[in-house]
């Protein structure tokens, strides 16, 4: 156990096992952690990862979510006890029917396995242990290699929507021309289409029941 901000307890124990990854809480340690990974050299997902902030900015930022009844977050570590993943729970249901998931990965381990190992731990907890009904989440259309990840979970698609994107350089920029008509000028405003995803409860317990295991399916790059 630790001591979290304002006396707040907080829990860094395991709290799920994979091949890869350990999942516990995430704590105000880990915000220092998360803060020293690189930026992710594509500009298509640098906005995912941290921004820079000073050591106050870190403490609000992480007692502004720790506190909300709403939201929670995990940290996924390799077997090492390196902080390879973040993962975020948000608009959580008071009764605990479903929330939407946020899962981020340190950017020079993507394609290596630890994707998939964590989001799967995290599942186990989640349906397990939180004893939730659904999981939802929306993925880029671009994003090729998370939507891959999320249907060998078991994730379905359940529809598509629009969502704001600021890099006006998609339209201009060869970098984007093989994905530009994910891409569409609404009014003064970028968008970039989103899939709908889901995956729930009985659906993840029959894969588990059958015994099946998305890590040890292998998967051609992107």
């Amino acid at each position: 156990m630790i001591s979290g901000q304002r006396g707040m307890v907080l829990d860094n124990r395991v709290l799920a096992r994979g091949h890869k990854t350990l999942v516990h809480q995430f704590t105000r340690e880990d915000v220092d952690k998360w803060m020293a990974w690189p930026m992710h050299p594509d500009p298509l997902y640098s906005s995912s990862y941290p921004r820079t902030m000073s050591r106050f900015e870190r403490d609000d930022w992480f007692q502004d979510r720790s506190s909300r009844n709403d939201y929670m977050m995990f940290a996924a570590d390799d077997l090492q006890g390196n902080l390879i993943g973040l993962i975020t729970l948000r608009n959580i249901e008071r009764n605990h029917t479903h929330a939407v998931l946020g899962i981020t990965v340190r950017p020079e381990i993507l394609g290596s396995g630890f994707g998939t190992d964590c989001l799967w731990t995290f599942l186990n907890y989640y349906f397990e242990a939180l004893n939730f009904d659904a999981l939802i989440l929306d993925v880029a259309a671009y994003n090729h290699r998370a939507q891959k990840v999320y249907e060998k979970c078991g994730f379905v698609q359940t529809g598509e929507h629009w969502g704001h994107y600021d890099d006006y350089s998609v339209f201009y920029n060869d970098y984007y021309k093989n994905i530009r008509n994910y891409f569409r000028q609404h009014g003064a405003w970028i968008e970039t289409l989103y899939y709908d995803m889901i995956l729930r409860r009985y659906d993840y317990l029959h894969l588990r029941k059958q015994g099946y295991d998305p890590t040890q399916i292998r998967t051609q790059k992107k």
